[in-house]
């Protein structure tokens, strides 16, 4: 299969990585009938994946995020008793970095059911928000917060050429095969001197996203960089440490270039060696499945991590549930077992899979307080059988 890169247009060989089960798994934790391939760039870092068969129906009808309930969000992080959502932290992390002037004219590009421009005009209703999707399945949801004159699907309207102050994008350009395309666009839509500020995922931050299937980019600094500074954006500022598992970042339209020096080669040893890691996780995660054959079994997680950990296990039968914080997730199933609260896990599992990040998986349950008093042998992804 011949690719090329999606934000320098390389030619790109073959793979780095292949799954080894012909099917994959995508952001909403559901199977795909394709497996998981990727690419790496030598040029600019970029990694990238195929697109998903019928792309442009599956974003339109399919792709339907947080439409469980009005408020369903995700968990960021947990803070001793306190949950915080991801949405809530998208938007104080983009308040701590940009002070829109009274009265802006935002646009949220790739809005979805519009969690993150309602929470910005809650704090600053003074904002003038504007909506735009591929999909018209949020409508019910984004004529709550705004005239639909200031909404848009598939196409902005002519009329929004170089007319914002600020275009936003939260996790939206990695599920677009043409990053060049619409960065560019997202330039046109902006005045001269706007901002551009967005967040997408960092798979050394987040290694899960080195696999999710509907992520057919999968940024590096240099790879970003490279794109916003090709799109006409200068003053970048790229940042790893703010969200977790994320690059945050800000450019200006028409500000004298500023791509970074990034250094490509160590950034594509990484890669390599991230590869490796998933080629070789379903064989370490069956060799403890095989050691804890006597014992019954649960995943704590049920996002990516412990959907991708079921989806790899030869007898997943044997789980007898999922553990999840999240109160949108608990009373629902996945791959046919119930997600409960951690509370509520049975008294005779004996071994827990940790499906979380391996970069906070540990933290996390050494801090969990229904495992106390109870002995449960822990998997964790950072070395599956540690």
């Amino acid at each position: 299969m011949s690719m090329q890169c999606n934000v320098c247009g390389s030619d790109l060989g073959v793979p780095i990585y292949e799954s080894e089960s012909a099917r994959s798994l995508t952001s909403l934790c559901e199977l795909a009938d394709a497996r998981a391939r990727v690419w790496s760039c030598a040029v600019c870092s970029h990694l990238r994946s195929p697109r998903m068969p019928d792309q442009a129906a599956y974003y339109a009808t399919e792709y339907r995020i947080s439409l469980g309930a009005d408020d369903e969000d995700q968990i960021y992080e947990v803070r001793g008793d306190q949950v915080v959502y991801r949405t809530e932290h998208q938007i104080d992390t983009l308040f701590a970095r940009l002070d829109p002037k009274h009265g802006a004219l935002m646009l949220d590009y790739g809005c979805a059911k519009a969690a993150g421009p309602q929470r910005i005009l809650q704090r600053r209703p003074d904002i003038v928000m504007h909506l735009f999707d591929v999909s018209d399945m949020y409508r019910d949801h984004w004529k709550r917060l705004v005239p639909l004159d200031r909404t848009a699907v598939d196409e902005t309207p002519p009329e929004w050429q170089e007319r914002f102050d600020i275009v936003t994008s939260f996790f939206a350009i990695e599920h677009m095969e043409e990053p060049r395309i619409v960065v560019a666009r997202m330039a046109a839509l902006l005045k001269a001197g706007g901002t551009l500020y967005g967040i997408v995922p960092d798979t050394f931050g987040n290694v899960a996203d080195f696999v999710v299937s509907d992520h057919v980019n999968h940024f590096t600094h240099p790879s970003l960089s490279r794109l916003l500074a090709s799109c006409g954006f200068g003053d970048l500022a790229i940042d790893a440490s703010a969200h977790r598992g994320a690059l945050v970042f800000t450019a200006r339209k028409g500000a004298p270039s500023s791509q970074t020096n990034d250094a490509v080669a160590p950034v594509r040893e990484q890669s390599l060696r991230l590869a490796d890691y998933w080629r070789g996780l379903g064989s370490r995660l069956r060799a403890s499945e095989e050691r804890l054959a006597s014992l019954p079994t649960a995943i704590y997680g049920a996002g990516f991590y412990g959907s991708w950990i079921c989806s790899a296990l030869s007898r997943p039968e044997q789980i007898r549930c999922f553990l999840d914080r999240s109160p949108f997730e608990q009373g629902r199933r996945r791959f046919g077992k119930p997600i409960v609260r951690p509370d509520q896990l049975p008294d005779d599992v004996g071994a827990l899979y940790v499906g979380l990040n391996p970069a906070i998986a540990r933290d996390t349950l050494a801090n969990a307080t229904f495992l106390e008093r109870r002995k449960v042998e822990l998997v964790f992804l950072d070395g599956a059988g540690a």
